[in-house]
């Protein structure tokens, strides 16, 4: 599970990794993801969603 600075606001949507849909419904507490669906391919694992910004690092890295 993905924890983020002390200083981040809750994003306003999270990305899901296995699909890079949208997420707008999730649940962000003590800086992480702890709950979250997403409605294109069934992923409720926390660890399958990232902000935008560890997206767009993930996906220019290498």
């Amino acid at each position: 599970m993905m924890s983020y600075h002390p200083c981040m606001d809750q994003p306003e949507y999270l990305l899901c990794i296995n699909c890079e849909t949208p997420c707008y419904t999730f649940e962000w507490v003590d800086l992480q993801v702890k709950e979250a669906v997403c409605t294109v391919c069934g992923a409720d694992d926390p660890d399958d969603f990232i902000t935008e910004e560890d997206f767009e690092a993930m996906t220019s890295a290498g």
